[in-house]
């Protein structure tokens, strides 16, 4: 059965609450929080049983037939959660949010967040050790904005790219994003390379959300970025649902600062993965990674996949590192202290 087949008229109020909430997230597959359990219906319930190996059956709402239904423990969600997302499948949790003693009728639900690829949160699903990047491209005609932010972080970058379909999709895969999130009218053949090719998951969203509390993060950008900041801001906005005030000033960057790769030749020269392994070990990045920290480990990372180019940034560089090796016994100390340090 699907949902599209059934009568509303003759539902039970609790399956049209659940129905009327789908209907706004079509394109999410809808934990809807009964009791212990976050229950699935209808195509939904097809998809989770199939991909989480979960029973398929049925719950009576008001009709003859009985309607498809599967379900999890809530205790357990992070790891049903964390199978849907690597197989590219968005989630919306929704959870009841008025106390059960105070409803009139069914108890009010809502979704309080939608997961995705680019948005997890769980450090248990994360790599500490190399960012969780979602990225937005806009096309301006003359060029494409690049806008991305790690969540977990708080990071948040943007970078110009030449109206070329060919770069921009290297640049993207150099710079590592998880979830592309772009317009309707975006260019379709870009968009079918990077999700067939490259396996990378795309979200379509129109609306942009202007709000004073996020503006710190934009002001300071020239105009010709601000469009691209305020599209991904906007969708972390309407599908996070809560306090997003830990992103950072978006920092704007510069393609003529650092030696440009494309992603094949990252790949040859095995800077950050080997070919054999497709994995950190035996790559350059793990041969050289004695740092203390997640922290460390992800700067790094980005230093070794974004070489200086300018003469006097390189020999900064070198002259702290010279100093650290001067003073060793120093050097000693700032290792332990960081070693004590949390992830930010």
């Amino acid at each position: 059965m699907k949902m599209s087949e059934v009568d509303k008229s003759k539902i039970s109020p609790m399956m049209l609450q659940y129905m009327e909430i789908k209907e706004k997230n079509v394109d999410v597959i809808l934990f809807f929080r009964l009791g212990d359990f976050y229950e699935m219906f209808f195509e939904d319930a097809y998809t989770a049983s199939r991909e989480l190996e979960l029973t398929l059956t049925g719950k009576n709402a008001g009709l003859e037939e009985r309607i498809p239904m599967c379900g999890i423990p809530y205790h357990a969600v992070n790891m049903y959660l964390e199978k849907l997302i690597d197989k590219g499948y968005k989630v919306a949790i929704c959870e009841q949010v008025e106390d059960p003693k105070d409803a009139k009728g069914v108890v009010k639900r809502e979704v309080i967040q939608v997961v995705s690829k680019g948005t997890v949160m769980n450090t248990e699903s994360l790599d500490e050790k190399a960012n969780n990047y979602i990225g937005s491209v806009i096309d301006v005609s003359y060029a494409y904005i690049i806008s991305y932010a790690d969540l977990s972080t708080g990071e948040f970058n943007t970078t110009l790219v030449e109206h070329d379909g060919d770069k921009l999709i290297s640049e993207i895969l150099s710079i590592g994003l998880n979830e592309l999130v772009v317009k309707n009218s975006f260019n379709k053949a870009v968009l079918n390379t990077l999700k067939n090719k490259y396996k990378l998951n795309i979200s379509i969203f129109e609306e942009e959300i202007i709000s004073d509390t996020y503006n710190y993060i934009y002001e300071e950008v020239d105009e010709v970025y601000k469009n691209g900041i305020i599209h991904l801001l906007s969708y972390l906005i309407d599908t996070q649902k809560r306090s997003l005030t830990h992103l950072q000033k978006a920092i704007v960057k510069k393609n003529n600062e650092y030696l440009k790769m494309d992603v094949h030749t990252k790949r040859n020269l095995e800077l950050t993965e080997s070919l054999r392994l497709k994995s950190r070990n035996f790559s350059l990045l793990w041969l050289l990674d004695k740092t203390k920290t997640a922290m460390g480990s992800r700067l790094l990372k980005k230093w070794i996949e974004n070489p200086l180019v300018d003469k006097n940034e390189i020999n900064k560089r070198y002259d702290i590192i010279e100093k650290l090796l001067e003073e060793f016994i120093l050097k000693d100390e700032l290792k332990e202290l960081l070693f004590e340090v949390y992830d930010l």
